[in-house]
């Protein structure tokens, strides 16, 4: 396993946004040499990986390099989900 890939993964994704660590940075709530080590030689604190994901439109799987690392937008999965269903079955209601 490569020692730096959450690293990589956002060096990767914040070059391919055209942003600036300055900005990523700012999201996250840290300064740029924050994020310069993260790039470099570090990984940042489990505890910002959602602010770092969000900004970087990506999961925080991507950032481990797992595949699928695209963001879903839930409601439009369930909705989809529900147009699929036959009318009769597509109650929001829970019976109970």
């Amino acid at each position: 396993m490569d020692s730096n890939l959450i690293g990589e993964q956002i060096t990767r994704y914040r070059k391919a946004l055209n942003m600036t660590q300055e900005e990523l940075g700012k999201a996250a709530g840290v300064s740029t040499q924050a994020v310069s080590r993260w790039e470099n030689s570090g990984a940042p604190d489990v505890a910002l990986l959602p602010a770092i994901a969000d900004k970087l439109g990506v999961t925080i799987d991507a950032l481990f390099g797992r595949e699928g690392g695209e963001q879903v937008d839930v409601h439009d999965v369930v909705a989809r989900w529900l147009a699929s269903l036959p009318q009769k079955d597509r109650s929001t209601s829970s019976a109970g």
